[in-house]
């Protein structure tokens, strides 16, 4: 009988602990510390210290400003000049003009520029109303100036104009070129302040003009630019004809 006793308190002792608290079977053990090495899923981008390094982005950037760094200044900034002012032009798709084009505004009322070599002047017309009559230098015998019928294409109110050939010594870089207008692919109207010798050709095929004459030029062509140091491409109304002839 006593044995019976002491098997009972031992069972009773060891289901409630020495403390009385219970003890369950079912009771979770504690959780196992996740394992990184093992972990499945990534986090998403970006993320810390995240990178999106391209190696052929780089090599072509270090190409592009190592070929920058062996020209000068001024031809840098003409060719990102020139980059935009192809990237600006080439929305603008209007009729080819020609010579009917002319008569067209001739009898419409409409503005249109006429530049004559044999005299070196340009002439302002609204419709058949003489408004403007400028004096200019145009292309030289080995760069003359384009003869036809074109339409205004882009504008800026400044820029730099740099070309020639360093080993023939005909280079050239001229910055702050005032009141460009665009008419045919590097040809243009722009103020001009490195000679006064307006009447005789002195360009590389521009139309030199005084830069008083090429601010007057710019606004009666565009009267509604605000003063903006940016390019302009010529649309609608303002995208004028210009005839040059001798």
């Amino acid at each position: 009988m006593g044995k019976i006793i002491a098997i009972i308190l031992l069972g009773f002792v060891l289901a409630t602990g020495l403390d009385g608290s219970a003890l369950y079977a079912a009771d979770p053990a504690p959780a196992r510390p996740v394992d990184v090495t093992t972990a499945t899923a990534l986090p998403p981008l970006p993320f810390a210290k995240a990178s999106m390094d391209l190696p052929r982005y780089h090599k072509e950037k270090a190409e592009v400003q190592r070929s920058q760094q062996s020209l000068p200044v001024a031809e840098v900034k003409a060719a990102e000049e020139k980059s935009e002012v192809e990237s600006i032009a080439r929305p603008v798709q209007l009729a080819a003009p020609t010579i009917e084009s002319i008569e067209e505004a001739r009898s419409g009322g409409k503005k249109w520029i006429e530049v004559n070599l044999a005299e070196q002047k340009t002439y302002a017309w609204e419709g058949e109303q003489l408004v403007g009559e400028f004096l200019i230098s145009s292309g030289l015998p080995g760069t003359p100036t384009v003869q036809g019928v074109y339409r205004m294409r882009v504008r800026t109110r400044s820029q730099t104009m740099s070309g020639g050939d360093r080993a023939a010594g005909t280079y050239y870089s001229l910055p702050n070129v005032e009141w460009v207008q665009y008419f045919y692919e590097d040809y243009s109207f722009h103020g001009t302040y490195w000679h006064n010798n307006f009447g005789n050709p002195m360009s590389h095929g521009c139309v030199n003009m005084t830069n008083e004459d090429a601010e007057w030029l710019f606004h009666w062509a565009m009267p509604e630019y605000a003063d903006e140091m940016k390019w302009m491409p010529a649309e609608g109304d303002n995208a004028l004809l210009v005839y040059i002839h001798e």
